[in-house]
């Protein structure tokens, strides 16, 4: 139920590496079977921030719980810096916590 969305300017060449990685780090983050993690990866999309066009991200992270923005933000900008070399001055994060009434998975929600 964890969702990772990954939107960058920067291309990820090695996309499948990438998006285990990226699962592994959100079911360890979040404490949940990686069996739930979903991640989509967005690259080589055109950004602008911070009035230029230097490589940049833009992650969001949604879950049923789970959710610690203040210790994870950390982790992922450290993650983002590692991966694909985007500094955290960069990088902007936005996580949700969803209902889980409002989440659902296999014909049903989860609440």
């Amino acid at each position: 139920m964890p969702l990772f969305k990954v939107i960058t300017s920067s291309k990820i060449n090695e996309k499948d590496l990438f998006l285990r990685n990226c699962s592994q780090l959100v079911s360890k983050l979040t404490k949940k079977s990686e069996k739930y993690v979903m991640v989509c990866l967005f690259d080589e999309t055109p950004m602008y921030f911070d009035n230029n066009n230097s490589p940049s991200c833009l992650i969001e992270l949604k879950s049923i719980g789970s959710l610690s923005p203040q210790i994870m933000s950390k982790e992922i900008s450290i993650f983002i810096l590692n991966q694909i070399g985007i500094p955290s001055s960069r990088v902007y994060i936005n996580f949700e916590d969803i209902e889980s009434s409002n989440w659902a998975w296999n014909g049903k929600t989860f609440g």
